[in-house]
């Protein structure tokens, strides 16, 4: 499944308890992106609560800052840590393994992209595949993931969730989020379990 929650400039970021609560729900790895000094600063490969707690508390982040948060349930390619998002928009798969990197453009997913999924597949994931494949094609100049016609179209293609992050700190959301007070959740499961999860 997967979650992406997303905090735009001047949202407050998701409690500590909210993102214990992701991690559990959606075990396979965690990673964050968050935009200072005019570029996407993205790190993930968290496989276990601890250190992805370490690290957030680390950073400190107040609700000045655009951060958007991702943790994975794997579909294709395994459960680690080079397959955690988010990912930089990048036609070199070997940019989505690195871990901790800096990007004009950022991007995490949630769902399944049909396009690219391969059950033989056993590096990439189909997020990685598709980043490389098509999204590098369809985002070409900062504008493009403002414009319409290509958040249509990447929609359509995927038919799932996307937060799509620039250098200057602008935020974009792809399909239906949960607004809980400005602060944005792809699916439920940012509650606990045996919360009523929407989808």
């Amino acid at each position: 499944m997967c979650i992406i929650a997303v905090s735009k400039k001047g949202v407050r970021q998701p409690s500590l308890k909210q993102l214990q609560a992701m991690f559990e729900n959606n075990p396979h790895g965690a990673g964050y992106m968050v935009a200072r000094d005019g570029k996407v600063e993205i790190h993930k490969g968290f496989m276990d609560w601890e250190d992805f707690a370490r690290a957030i508390k680390n950073e400190n982040f107040k609700s000045s800052d655009p951060v958007v948060y991702h943790f994975r349930i794997s579909t294709q390619a395994g459960v680690n840590a080079k397959m955690t998002h988010p990912f930089p928009l990048s036609s070199r798969l070997e940019h989505c393994e690195k871990l901790d990197l800096t990007c004009p453009v950022g991007l995490a997913h949630n769902g399944i992209i049909r396009m690219t999924s391969d059950a033989k597949e056993t590096r990439f994931s189909d997020t990685a595949l598709f980043i490389a494949q098509y999204m590098t094609k369809l985002i070409r100049k900062r504008s493009d993931i403002t414009d319409d016609a290509v958040i249509d179209m990447i929609e359509n293609l995927t038919n799932s969730k996307w937060a799509i992050m620039d250098s200057t700190g602008e935020i974009v959301t792809i399909g239906h989020f949960i607004n809980e007070s400005g602060l944005l959740f792809s699916n439920g499961t940012y509650m606990p379990k045996g919360w009523y999860w929407k989808k």
